[in-house]
């Protein structure tokens, strides 16, 4: 196995941006993989895990923009000890497929929760309350929330009870900037509130607390779902991947 950075590259966009030309990074193409896009059929997942086989879930992933977060479900199959999940995102990505059952970006977090033996314990940060409260009961009753309007409000006890709480499980992290303002990141997906300090500082947290495995990140915004200047996007989101990359490799040694 191969722990590195590695980027994936599904829409083209990580090609105009430049925030990995001083890093060592494995570039693995996908642009040629069909029935991908927010989506994955069983032919396209069988392709993806290919591809990855022979890459660990240590290291960061990039992983293009939302529309591919449940490329996150892949890299957590390959962890094969009992884990921590906690996830970064402005949804809870915890929806019912739909599309015939079909893997998507918004369900992704739900068949985890549904198929993965290893994942014992889910924390997701940052979507608002209304949201949490359109996920399946059950489900729900599994993962502890730290909703937009905790955050805005500096209401963070149950993520420190979450953090203090079973310390002998590593942690994955997974990143979708749209749990950012606008002002950090431009998606391709509604955003929240937080700033990229305030989660440069919960991601510290996480480390100065539990040993981390591995982490992806998605968000990028591909320029046929752009509304707003093409090169002001590029930029923003440039200059937070390297503050994200350098949060997770400089200051948290991962």
């Amino acid at each position: 196995m191969k722990k590195k950075t590695i980027i994936m590259d599904f829409s083209g966009i990580y090609r105009e941006e430049d925030f990995h030309k001083n890093i060592e990074a494995y570039w693995l193409e996908c642009r040629d993989i069909s029935g991908v896009n927010g989506y994955c059929g069983e032919d396209a997942q069988k392709e993806i895990k290919k591809r990855i086989q022979d890459y660990d879930f240590e290291g960061i992933h990039f992983l293009d923009s939302g529309n591919y977060h449940y490329l996150s479900k892949f890299w957590l199959e390959k962890v094969q000890q009992p884990f921590s999940l906690i996830l970064f995102d402005h949804h809870t990505d915890m929806q019912p497929s739909a599309f015939f059952g079909l893997l998507s970006c918004g369900s992704w977090v739900k068949e985890v929760l549904e198929t993965n033996p290893y994942v014992k314990e889910v924390c997701v940060v940052g979507p608002p309350k209304k949201s949490v409260e359109q996920c399946e009961p059950e489900l729900a009753s599994r993962v502890v929330f730290v909703t937009q309007e905790e955050l805005r409000e500096g209401k963070l006890e149950q993520w420190e009870a979450f953090l203090e709480g079973r310390k002998e499980l590593p942690v994955y992290l997974s990143i979708d900037k749209d749990v950012l303002c606008m002002e950090d990141a431009r998606t391709n997906w509604d955003q929240g509130e937080m700033k990229l300090v305030e989660l440069e500082e919960m991601i510290k947290q996480v480390f100065q607390n539990r040993n981390i495995l591995g982490a992806d990140i998605c968000g990028e915004n591909p320029q046929d779902t752009s509304q707003r200047s093409f090169k002001e996007e590029l930029e923003v989101n440039r200059k937070t991947n390297i503050k994200l990359y350098e949060c997770l490799v400089l200051d948290c040694d991962l």
